[in-house]
Order: C-alpha cells, then sequence, then structure tokens
C-alpha cells in the first residue's frame, strides 16, 4: 500500500522555486499532513520525483551541516539505486554485479549506430554513477523516515521516495507491458534517462564541493558532457518512438496473487476507461499458440465460432469507437482508424458464415467467449444508458493500440489455422457438392485476413497526446544548465594548418 500525501499549504522554500513534497506515511507527522489511503501511480510519483530534481537543480544549495550532508548523500544513493532498478526491469544489466556495483573500465562509445545502443549505454551511464562504500550501506528507512529541516535535504529525501516509489510501482504492477511493448518500453526509458541526466548535473556540483570524493567509481570512458549527450539524445528518442503511455497507470499489486484455478480471467468493463485494459487483456487471448509460422501445434488455433463471434464483436465495437472519437476535437484523429478497422472486419464477417470445425468442442480458449461478451455487453449498455464513450486522448490511443493488436492477432490465428496442414476448419457451402473443402491459399476469405494482418497499428508518439509537466518542465531546465566544469567551446571550426590551402609560388 502506497501513502499519498496531500498537503495544504507546506512548500518547502528554496531559491528559484519551490516544491511542494510529497511522501509516505512514515513521515506524516512531521509535516502535519492528512494521508490519503489511495494507492498512487507510476506517473504521479514520477511527476513529484522530477518536481523534486527540478527544484534541486534551480536552486544549486549545498548545505554545510555534516549531518545534513551524511543524509544527503545516502537520499542520493537512494536516487541512484531506484533508477538502477528502473534500468534493470526494462531487461538492462542481465549479469550479476559485483556487491559493490562496480564494473570493469567500459570501452569509449562509437557514435555509429548509436540508436541501436541508446539502452545499454544508458544503463552503463547509471551503473557508472559514484557509490557510496559498502560500510557505509544503511537501511533505507534510517534515512529517508525522519524529515530534515534542512530544505535541499528534504528535497532530496522526497525525490528519493517519489523514484523508489516510481519504480516499486513498475516492478510490482499486475500487468507489465513494458517489458514486451516496445513503445510502452521507449517511455519508461525516457523518464529514467531524464532523471539520470539531472543526478549528473546534481553530482557535478557535488564533486566541486567534494562530497563525492570517497565514493567508488568505475574506470568510465565518457566524460560528462559526453553522458549528458548520451542521454539528452535517448530522451529525445524515446520521445519519439513512445507510443503508450500505459506506465503512467501502473500500481503495485495491494496483496500476493491469490491462488485461482482460472489463469487470466477476464477484464470486467464498468466505465469507458477500463474498455482499453480489457481490449488489451482479449488480445493476449487471441495470441497465436506459436512464435513462427512454419510450426503448427494439433491444438487448433481458434474454432469457427469463436471468429465469427470476435469478428461480429470487434465490428460493433469498432463502430461505436468510431463514434466516441468524434465526440472531442482531440481525438477524432482516431476515427479514420477504427473506421477503417470496421470496413476490413465488415467485409470478413459474411465469408466467416459457412465456417466449420473438422472436429466439434476444440475451441482452445474459452476466455474469449467470455471477454469478447464483456466488452461486447458492456458497450451495448452504454448506449443504451446513454452514458457516452468520452476518453481523454491518451486514453483513446491506448484503445486504439489495443483494438489493433485484437484485430491483428484474430488475424493473424485464424489464418494461421485456415492454412496448416493439419486445420481443423473448412468450407461447408452448400455449394460445394463433394461436401466442405479446404480454405486455399489466395482465396477471398485468405486475402481478406491478409489485409487485417497488415493494416497499420496507430503509432503516433504518445507525447503528443500526454505531456507531463513536472518531467517536461526538468527537461527545460536541463536544456538550459550548463554542467558546472564545463569550459564554453568555440562555435568554430578547427583552425587550418598553415601550409593548408596555400596558394602555390
Amino acid at each position: 500500500m502506497a501513502w499519498v500525501l496531500r498537503p495544504p499549504s507546506c512548500p518547502i522554500q528554496l531559491p528559484g522555486g519551490c516544491f511542494s513534497g510529497h511522501g509516505n506515511d512514515l513521515f506524516r507527522k512531521a509535516h502535519g499532513w492528512q494521508a490519503a489511503m489511495t494507492v498512487a501511480t507510476y506517473g504521479e510519483h514520477a511527476e513529484n520525483a522530477a518536481q523534486a530534481l527540478n527544484a534541486l537543480i534551480r536552486a544549486d544549495v549545498i548545505p554545510a551541516d555534516e549531518r545534513a550532508v551524511d543524509q544527503l548523500l545516502h537520499c542520493r544513493e537512494a536516487v541512484v539505486d531506484a533508477l538502477r532498478q528502473r534500468l534493470y526491469d526494462l531487461g538492462q544489466d542481465s549479469w550479476y554485479s559485483r556487491p559493490d556495483h562496480l564494473r570493469a573500465k567500459t570501452a569509449k562509445p562509437i557514435l555509429a549506430g548509436l540508436d541501436a545502443k541508446l539502452a545499454n549505454l544508458v544503463d552503463a551511464i547509471a551503473f557508472g554513477l559514484p557509490t557510496l562504500p559498502l560500510d557505509e550501506h544503511r537501511s533505507s528507512s534510517d534515512y529517508l523516515t525522519p524529515a530534515s529541516d534542512d530544505p535541499t535535504v528534504e528535497v532530496w529525501r522526497v525525490a528519493a521516495v517519489e523514484l523508489m516509489s516510481a519504480s516499486h510501482a513498475l516492478s510490482a504492477a499486475e500487468e507489465q507491458p513494458w517489458r514486451t511493448d516496445p513503445g510502452a518500453g521507449w517511455w519508461v526509458l525516457r523518464d529514467a534517462a531524464v532523471a539520470l541526466e539531472a543526478v549528473l548535473v546534481l553530482d557535478s556540483r557535488l564533486e566541486e564541493v567534494g562530497l563525492l570524493a570517497e565514493h567508488q567509481r568505475p574506470d568510465f570512458a565518457m566524460g560528462l558532457d559526453e553522458k549528458r549527450l548520451v542521454l539528452s539524445q535517448t530522451a529525445r528518442v524515446a520521445t519519439w518512438h513512445a507510443t503508450s503511455a500505459i506506465p503512467e497507470e501502473a500500481t503495485p499489486r495491494l496483496q500476493p496473487r491469490a491462488l485461482s484455478t482460472v489463469v487470466q480471467p477476464v477484464s470486467m468493463v464498468s466505465t469507458p476507461a477500463d474498455l482499453a485494459a480489457a481490449q488489451q487483456r482479449l488480445s493476449r487471448f487471441l495470441r497465436p499458440l506459436s512464435a513462427s509460422d512454419v510450426f503448427y501445434a494439433e491444438e487448433p488455433e481458434i474454432s469457427a465460432d469463436s471468429a465469427r463471434q470476435i469478428t461480429a464483436g470487434q465490428l460493433s465495437l469498432c463502430q461505436a469507437f468510431a463514434k466516441a472519437s468524434d465526440l472531442s476535437t482531440e481525438t477524432s484523429v482516431f476515427g479514420a482508424f477504427f473506421t477503417e478497422r470496421s470496413e476490413v472486419l465488415e467485409a470478413l464477417q459474411p465469408q466467416l458464415r459457412h465456417l466449420a470445425d473438422v472436429k466439434a468442442d476444440k475451441e482452445p480458449n474459452m476466455r474469449r467467449y467470455w471477454q469478447q461478451s464483456e466488452l461486447t455487453t458492456a458497450v451495448a449498455r452504454m448506449e443504451r444508458r446513454r452514458v457516452p464513450i468520452r476518453l481523454h486522448p491518451t486514453q483513446m490511443a491506448e484503445l486504439a493500440r489495443a483494438t489493433h493488436e485484437v484485430t491483428h492477432n484474430l488475424g493473424k490465428g485464424l489464418r494461421r489455422e485456415l492454412l496448416r496442414n493439419n486445420s481443423n476448419l473448412v468450407d461447408a457451402h452448400p455449394r460445394h457438392q463433394d461436401g466442405p473443402v479446404r480454405v486455399g491459399r489466395n482465396s477471398r476469405l485468405e486475402t481478406t485476413l491478409t489485409d487485417l494482418v497488415n493494416m497499420p497499428a496507430p503509432n503516433p508518439p504518445a507525447a503528443r497526446f500526454s505531456t507531463p509537466l513536472q518531467r517536461a518542465a526538468l527537461q527545460q531546465a536541463l536544456n538550459l544548465t550548463l554542467s558546472s566544469s564545463a569550459r564554453t567551446p568555440t562555435p568554430f571550426p578547427a583552425a587550418r594548418a598553415a601550409a593548408y590551402g596555400a596558394p602555390a609560388i
């Protein structure tokens, strides 16, 4: 359970700005704040952490008291560990590091093919940050629980708490699509890259006064400006390719999963905001059994009744979603996507009318029926009660992505089942005088399914619809903040040699 504190008017004042801190129940009494039993999302924690880091960058204040400095350094250690954990959850640093977190000397990076190496470079930068010696490590409750009288240390503490809470929300979430979906993974990597660049800037200030002199660090090939170059480019590339903001709504599980005889039960739909999650659950139920078209299992991919039910259900859903997207000018851009999807499904539906199973009772996954029925009845109920499907642009974008995954997996699984050698599906149209026949390649049904599979996914950058204010402010502050040790470079190219281009005598 994560505690979200709602401070009435108790901002921490710092030169160049103020920050209203959020924390957890352990230090609510120190501030006199009222705790609310609500679970904060990853997005809320990330916004609070960005606000804290931005306040530290703008203030440029370092405490002089020895105890305050000690707590600051331990809070900084928690910040670094939280960012390392986030990168680990994305699949980075898969090997077991040494107990002191130090790596061997890192080779100097080569700019050729930089975009393919960004994730590894960000991971190397994170694990190359200065680290406290092992004998100085303490329990996080020792330095995160007590509130500090020093405003700078207090903001460092808040940054540590929020970054740890954000990473925990991702690590302990029930569903973790950012581990497999690049569009969602880039969103998480963007936040990590921006926060790491902020830590580098703050570290450069701590280095100037010698506060990191006793820290351990590897022999790293990149300098400060090179690290910032990599991190800023990572944030830029991530903004282009982060097509899903679904990590924003991630929350940790409140309790361990209870034992159940039903694996992945259906996702219920009570409000329009639940539609995307239900579509995502259905897309996983429709995922083909094997990863390759070459290998086919004995078990059928899909039954004839299931194909008809899901096709009809998705057709009605796409038509409803197309109308819903027109309710707002911000979501109207998705109208064409749902309309085009409806046209292909409408062409596919009559072609499935005479599809039949060779062996009856061969539906491999009944949860497809249940999930599609839940979606169809929920939307019909909303229309009957005149509840408009009004979604925010980010929610509509997630719904479009989930709908694409459903229709793509439906077309892929059905096409694969029709074309495999021991297919359980046949065309039982009465016009076939000799009985049911196999559905062959280049038939009308196979061509329509191919069109459905090849329909493009909606891939506009999620930042177009979701612009977190505090993280955008932190990025802007970093763009205007010089590295402490940076010298003004010359804007002119290197001077030519004296003999270069000299006129011949």
